[in-house]
């Protein structure tokens, strides 16, 4: 390739990542996220205070997205501009990917796996290593299976699981021979033919039968695929061996595998089985996970993509853990890619349509129809919640010196749909607690709790009081557990000193007076 086709295809990739960029970018600062943002700022903060996850307290993923919140500053945009970057890096590797094989589609693939990308936005570090994992496949395109590995080791940094799958998919792309495909596997071709021999693995091919080069090319595409899973593991024990070291490898193992296998039942959603009503934009939404899953399987059948094709089935499967619109953004991402290479061509035309539709119509409307929002901690929220907030974080400033630990109670302790850790990060006092996400509405949390309460008497509480923390899910996090000790100890021992909005700022008894 000569210098200016490099030049141009450098400057191409550069327009396509910022072109993504704009398109995620543009919202990034509005709203906060009570949860998610939540536990990852107040893991963030914790290890600047030189606690370490696991051994001081809870954490259900990698710790790659703190680290690198703190190393982009301790700010509620750190994590923002992270995941711009990973939902722009993620749609050029779909265009990269889908050009090797088919170009013409390369450009509607980017689109709609850049607009599906970017909504809904949220804190999880799934986009990294999403962005990894498909580096990962990229560079096993590319034959380079321990930079391939490294990219999966960094993937499970951020995430372990996805790390594991982006490993197994970039082994199988070189095991099942989807090197260079497209253009670029014909240009191998020809040059192969001019020197009279496959040398497509870097074996020498002169003086050998067409069974010799055959055995040696699957000799050499095995070594490539073992290659990726020890680099991949290397990579990922020597990023988790400080962490190791601190916790324990059980307590580690433990958080990330046992903790969620035995808690999943109280979180997972039902897969929809019916169109619950709304307009044309809401049934293509609505019928663009069941399109996904059609032409994974199609992909699947047909060998294409087959990198893509394994990380599709992870995706599947977290999707199929919550049937929601957020679990269902990595398998839509990675079906806009798929979709782009199956046959009927008139299938996967059919699904980018839908997903562009979707995607173009939310950005649009996002773009031309904004909120009206406030400025709160330099992110965007509706002006009463902005006022609320502020009023909020005074008061507890006041009440609470700095570095002594509150509490965040649910709107009512035996129905707690999600919580808002956030609120820590926001006045900037501790938890009183390990663990900034647990199942409150638990009987025997909630006596975990109140056992802790008492033995550390916290100045103030604050209790969450938006009606969407306690709305019915069909699970088992959804229905109310019967049990409401903690709210009976925090109304027997505190006291309401203020009411802002959502959040009632309860003083104990002991201060209420000041």
């Amino acid at each position: 390739m000569s210098e200016p086709a490099t030049r141009d295809g450098r400057v191409r990739v550069a327009l396509l990542w910022l072109a993504a960029a704009v398109i995620s970018g543009f919202t990034a600062r509005r709203y906060l996220g009570p949860l998610d943002e939540g536990v990852l700022m107040q893991a963030a903060a914790r290890m600047a205070d030189g606690q370490w996850p696991w051994r001081d307290f809870g954490w259900s993923y990698g710790p790659g997205q703190p680290l690198a919140v703190l190393g982009l500053g301790d700010s509620l945009l750190s994590w923002r501009v992270l995941r711009v970057a990973a939902d722009a890096t993620v749609a050029v590797l779909i265009w990269a990917l889908v050009r090797d094989v088919r170009p013409r589609w390369a450009l509607p693939a980017w689109l709609a796996a850049a607009v599906t990308a970017a909504q809904p936005t949220s804190a999880n570090p799934t986009a990294p290593a999403l962005a990894f994992s498909l580096g990962a496949v990229y560079l096993a395109t590319r034959g380079r299976p321990a930079w391939a590995g490294a990219l999966a080791g960094l993937a499970a940094f951020w995430r372990p699981d996805m790390g594991a799958i982006a490993a197994l998919a970039a082994a199988a792309v070189l095991v099942l021979g989807d090197r260079r495909e497209g253009a670029a596997r014909r240009r191998d071709a020809a040059a192969t033919a001019s020197q009279g021999g496959d040398t497509g693995e870097g074996a020498p091919a002169a003086g050998l039968s067409s069974a010799a080069r055959g055995r040696a090319a699957a000799a050499g595409r095995w070594r490539g695929a073992g290659l990726v899973l020890v680099s991949a593991a290397v990579v990922g024990l020597a990023l988790y061996a400080p962490f190791l070291v601190a916790a324990g490898p059980g307590r580690v193992w433990d958080a990330l595998v046992v903790q969620a296998t035995r808690d999943g039942e109280y979180w997972r959603l039902p897969f929809p089985d019916g169109f619950p009503g709304g307009d044309t934009k809401d049934f293509l939404a609505w019928l663009a996970p069941y399109g996904a899953l059609v032409v994974l399987a199609v992909a699947a059948f047909q060998r294409r993509g087959v990198g893509l094709v394994v990380l599709g089935a992870g995706a599947a499967v977290y999707f199929l853990s919550r049937a929601d619109l957020e679990h269902a953004q990595g398998l839509l991402v990675l079906a806009a890619g798929l979709a782009a290479l199956i046959r009927p061509r008139v299938l996967g035309a059919a699904l980018l349509a839908v997903l562009i539709l979707v995607g173009v119509g939310n950005r649009a409307s996002a773009l031309l129809r904004p909120p009206e929002l406030a400025t709160f901690e330099h992110v965007r929220v509706p002006p009463a919640e902005a006022a609320a907030l502020t009023k909020t974080v005074a008061l507890v400033q006041r009440l609470v010196p700095p570095g002594e630990p509150i509490y965040v109670a649910p709107r009512r302790s035996d129905l707690v749909s999600f919580s808002n850790p956030l609120l820590h990060r926001l006045v900037d006092r501790p938890n009183v607690l390990r663990r900034d996400v647990l199942l409150q509405a638990k009987p025997d949390e909630q006596q975990a709790i109140v056992a802790k309460l008492r033995a550390t008497r916290p100045r103030v509480i604050i209790r969450w009081t938006d009606p969407a923390s306690a709305a019915p899910e069909p699970n088992r996090r959804g229905r109310p557990s019967g049990s409401r000790a903690l709210d009976d100890y925090i109304d027997g021992a505190y006291v309401l000193r203020a009411r802002y909005g959502y959040y009632d700022v309860l003083a104990s008894r002991s201060i209420a007076s000041r």
